[in-house]
């Protein structure tokens, strides 16, 4: 999809802030609240903007560990694994990934028995055959934060 500059340039607020309303993004970029409202729709039914989120404050994140999770999976278990992990609320995220792991599960716990309980449930799951993880110790930059 080719964007206009005006749509990276809103895009880009609503990455600082996506609570604005539609004046204040207005008057941010310079633009009319027409332009914006009509902009930001076009940007909402093409699927360029697919939805707004809650961003997790610190004071959450460091009550939390967060985990990266590699497994090892039988290719034939991949769409019930994949199903599996995704009922797991403390599975952020899931990503296919080349080389010699299949799966990355990124996780975020209360505590370090919450994620041994989470990696013993994967591990049992059918088709799984290796699980590696890596407690993330502290994060020196995160550009998804915006």
């Amino acid at each position: 999809m080719d964007l206009i500059r005006n749509d990276r340039r809103l895009l880009q607020a609503l990455q600082r802030n996506a609570r604005q309303t539609i004046s204040e993004l207005a008057r941010e970029l310079g633009l009319s609240r027409t332009t914006v409202q009509k902009r930001l729709g076009h940007l909402e039914t093409s699927g360029v903007i697919a939805g707004y989120q809650v961003k997790l404050g610190s004071s959450y994140q460091s009550a939390t560990f967060q985990a990266y999770v590699n497994l090892v999976v039988d290719p034939h278990y991949s769409t019930p694994i994949v199903a599996a992990l995704q009922r797991m609320p403390e599975v952020e995220a899931l990503y296919t990934v080349s080389g010699k792991i299949d799966l990355v599960a990124i996780m975020r716990v209360g505590s370090p028995a919450e994620l041994d309980a989470s990696l013993d449930r994967i591990g049992a799951l059918e088709g799984v055959r290796d699980t590696d993880s890596a407690i993330v110790l502290s994060t020196k930059f995160d550009r998804r934060q915006g």
